[in-house]
């Protein structure tokens, strides 16, 4: 949530951004609910999508959109990103011209498995996107539950339609959150309160069938072969300023918030956004310099410390807000806030018919109505890689570790670690992504790939 507060007063003081459209191939897919959503087929300019091979799709975080993916150097910023590369490249970097002409490709993630011989897709969540990249908004009652509902299940079988073929899934934060969600086989049910037309009228249910399907006991067009999970959200360390009633009551009114339009309506020029970035690290690294003092004595200060000033550059910081930073809905931070003030994940609040509610009630497994997420991981059976970032804002390690990685049926491919030196915002595209966090995920593809791939 204070992140939002973050990149919103940022987002106001930055020039407008385009689209990448030119990174690849859009296509579009109808959700069950009528929405269109936006995917990406990649490749670097010049170059071919990677036809026939094994696919893997990403989903990004919250408030962002798929391009924390794709870090390159745009053509109209090729005379103010001066990017340098490290002394010492990772192995599958060395010899690379693509990168030596724009060492910004370094650390995009699509790029490394373009590159690997994957078959990249990327998606924007409705809400989420810019020009030809941009889903449709749908309904403001947008929650968690809506985007790996509908969403999630509309980008994977528009890409099983494309391909023929089963895709790795997963992504950054939300981007795993609504992978194992997914898995769990999570459909919404109608309810009576439908009859009446009430807002939230359906709720969440897990139907077998799609458990089996989804997890590859059965196969057809939703299943998957496995997840590539980047900080997977789940409950959040929040601040006990966050359960406040006016809160609450701030949340609890349906908004989309576009963020992007507001940007291209009110940002006007780079010297203004050079200063507020060089501030806001400034702002970081003072963050990070009172954690190392006091954050065991204070967990507001614990729960900021979600960027890590030491592990992005300038270029990378720039490209950030200027271009990944993206619309969201309230009801989301919403979402979020109940799991992390009522330390559980379940479905959102107000379903089935409950939108006289402001505040969630709490926790009463079995008894109160409500899927548990965070009790049905045993669900979830195809193998996982999950990278966790070394500070606990916004994810904490040990809880994922335990909640998810332990909780979830074992794979004899599920792997976990913790990267020291990053932070749950930079985890994907920080310095240290090339060398720590990319190598990791192509290793683990390798065992767990059901296709051929073909490296570049």
């Amino acid at each position: 949530m204070l992140r939002a507060v973050a990149l919103v007063m940022a987002l106001l003081l930055i020039p407008a951004a385009g689209a990448f459209e030119y990174l690849g191939e859009v296509y579009t897919a109808k959700t069950d609910d009528g929405v269109k959503i936006k995917l990406l087929r990649y490749h670097p300019p010049g170059e071919g999508v990677n036809d026939g091979v094994q696919p893997v799709v990403l989903f990004s975080g919250l408030l962002c959109n798929m391009n924390e993916y794709l870090t390159h150097t745009p053509p109209e910023l090729k005379d103010l990103y001066k990017t340098q590369l490290p002394s010492e490249l990772a192995d599958w970097a060395v010899g690379d011209e693509r990168i030596q002409q724009d060492p910004m490709l370094y650390y995009s993630l699509a790029y490394y498995l373009w590159k690997q011989g994957y078959d990249v897709w990327l998606v924007n969540y409705r809400g989420t996107g810019v020009g030809e990249l941009k889903s449709g908004v749908g309904s403001a009652r947008t929650s968690l539950d809506t985007w790996a509902i509908y969403d999630t299940k509309a980008a994977i079988t528009k890409v099983y339609e494309v391909t023929g073929k089963h895709p790795v899934i997963g992504g950054h934060s939300t981007g795993g959150l609504v992978s194992y969600v997914y898995l769990q086989g999570a459909k919404f049910k109608w309810t009576f309160a439908c009859l009446f037309k009430k807002p939230w009228c359906k709720k969440v249910v897990s139907d077998d069938d799609l458990v089996r399907e989804r997890n590859g006991l059965t196969e057809g067009e939703e299943t998957v072969v496995g997840v590539i999970a980047l900080d997977p959200a789940m409950i959040p360390p929040l601040p006990k300023l966050t359960d406040l009633k006016l809160m609450w009551l701030l949340l609890d009114t349906p908004l989309y918030i576009d963020i992007r339009g507001i940007m291209n309506l009110i940002a006007k020029n780079d010297r203004l956004w050079c200063a507020t970035t060089h501030t806001i690290d400034e702002v970081f690294e003072l963050i990070f310099e009172m954690n190392e003092e006091y954050g065991q004595y204070s967990e507001l200060i614990r729960d900021l410390t979600f960027t890590n000033p030491g592990n992005m550059n300038d270029e990378l910081n720039d490209f950030l807000v200027r271009y990944v930073a993206d619309s969201l809905y309230t009801p989301t931070l919403a979402h979020y806030n109940d799991f992390g003030t009522h330390r559980t994940a379940r479905e959102y609040f107000e379903n089935g018919g409950r939108s006289y509610l402001i505040v969630p009630p709490e926790p009463n497994p079995g008894k109160d109505g409500y899927y548990y997420y965070i009790l049905n991981m045993q669900k979830v059976r195809v193998p996982f890689i999950t990278l966790l970032s070394e500070y606990d804002a916004l994810v904490e390690a040990e809880q994922i570790i335990r909640d998810l990685m332990e909780a979830k049926t074992p794979h004899q491919f599920d792997e976990y670690y913790i990267i020291e030196g990053t932070a749950h915002l930079d985890l994907p595209f920080g310095l240290k992504a090339p060398s720590e966090v990319f190598p990791k995920v192509g290793a683990w593809l390798e065992k767990v790939r059901v296709y051929p791939v073909t490296p570049h």
